[in-house]
């Protein structure tokens, strides 16, 4: 029901979120991570500082493309190239798997990573041209459980090429070990990024969107931005809350597939039968988390969202079970599609429609920066506590994450009333 009324190009949006968690669910959560650790012996912290390399140099280029698209008022260049590089970068990795050269395996891996989160800051940026303000938050929902979709689609796909099964099933395809998995990810990636590629590109040169044209050098725009928060109350507080919460999201998305592997002792098959299942999950809670987010308002719907991260990390820290484990498990993939959902509709409720690049680059770097803290922590963590008996590593680590998101929350309450008086304007 909740795609009645859909519009075109506002299903040709949401697309492109179907194409960019194929890319991020194969190979950031998946097959990269396993394949650093498991395959190639290395340590965990080597994924996080392959991770916060890659995020600490979007912290820096997110906002001056992002400035550089507002004073043109053209984005899709910059959306189209670095879809490239995210298939390149991929591409790259899966020869290289083959030939055990991990160094360049990692620098690839920073090189799609930068290109994939700075495309998806032109991405969200794109959502008001796709869609009219109230159908903000459905649409953003939309677009996320359109992501979900794409996972589960993706790592079904993609699982013959590792094992030559389908859930236990044999399949034509020969089993290629993890390296086979990297070339079909970025032919996957492409085929779904396309539409979004191809129908906005053509929107853009045919409609004309409000630009910047001030002559101010990219930097110094950058730095006004930062200053420019302090006018739109709310912006500064979301974004340190984001910061924080952020860390935990990241982190956990990133390090799953080796706590499944590591302290619950699953085989690549039970994974991917864990993340359909949470994506799954993620799927329903993207249509419900947009459906209330246009109801209640972004900041009650993220606050509940961020109560729901907190008792899942929580429990999952405190009791490791199997059976907590999986229903954790359900529980984070309904958040998770909050968290993506609720943001987008939540910085445009802050943000001036004329400015919406800029802000949305500092809303990448507010993530990304979170992005280079969250891998670092968890792979120190780990590693000082790597002669710890069982899973306590592992569980300290994620309790560190619950700790995060209670901050961030804490901080994200008082935004109640400048959202309350935001409300209040869009209604008069």
């Amino acid at each position: 029901m909740l795609l009645k009324g859909l519009k075109f190009r506002e299903f040709i949006w949401a697309i492109y979120d179907f194409a960019d968690t194929i890319f991020s669910m194969n190979i950031i959560s998946m097959y990269f991570p396993l394949l650093i650790i498991s395959d190639l012996g290395a340590p965990e912290i080597y994924v996080g500082v392959a991770n916060s390399i890659s995020q600490i140099t979007v912290v820096f280029l997110a906002p001056l493309f992002g400035t550089i698209s507002d004073r043109t008022g053209r984005r899709m260049g910059f959306f189209g190239m670095f879809v490239l590089g995210v298939i390149i970068g991929t591409t790259i990795i899966g020869f290289c798997g083959y030939l055990k050269l991990l160094w360049i395996i990692i620098i690839a891996f920073i090189f799609a990573n930068v290109c994939y989160q700075l495309s998806l800051t032109f991405y969200n940026s794109l959502l008001p041209r796709a869609a009219n303000k109230e159908r903000w938050g459905i649409v953003s929902g939309i677009g996320t459980a359109f992501g979900y979709i794409g996972s589960i689609v993706g790592m079904a796909l993609i699982m013959p090429f590792n094992t030559g099964k389908l859930f236990g099933l044999n399949t034509p395809i020969p089993a290629g070990g993890r390296e086979a998995t990297f070339l079909p990810t970025a032919i996957l990636f492409f085929l779904f990024a396309l539409p979004t590629l191809i129908y906005f590109s053509k929107d853009e040169k045919r409609t004309r969107y409000p630009a910047d044209k001030t002559t101010k050098t990219p930097l110094r725009k950058v730095w006004e931005t930062l200053k420019d928060t302090k006018k739109y109350p709310g912006i500064r507080r979301f974004l340190l809350s984001r910061f924080l919460f952020h860390e935990a999201v990241e982190t956990t998305i990133i390090f799953m597939a080796i706590f499944a592997e590591k302290a619950m002792g699953l085989s690549d098959s039970a994974k991917i039968l864990f993340f359909v299942i949470c994506t799954t999950f993620a799927v329903i809670g993207s249509f419900i988390w947009g459906k209330i987010t246009d109801i209640i308002g972004p900041h009650k719907s993220l606050i509940i969202d961020l109560v729901g991260w907190i008792i899942g990390l929580s429990a999952l820290s405190l009791f490791p079970t199997t059976t907590v484990f999986w229903g954790c498990g359900v529980l984070i993939g309904i958040m998770l599609g909050g968290v993506w959902t609720i943001g987008r509709p939540y910085l445009l409720k802050l943000t001036p429609i004329d400015s919406v690049g800029r802000f949305f680059g500092l809303y990448s770097l507010t993530g990304k920066a979170a992005a280079t803290v969250g891998p670092l922590i968890w792979g120190a963590t780990t590693l000082i506590l790597a002669n710890s008996p069982g899973k306590i590593r592992f569980q300290v680590a994620i309790g560190i994450m619950s700790l995060l998101v209670i901050i961030g929350l804490v901080i994200l309450i008082p935004n109640s009333k400048v959202m309350q008086n935001q409300e209040q304007k869009t209604v008069t």
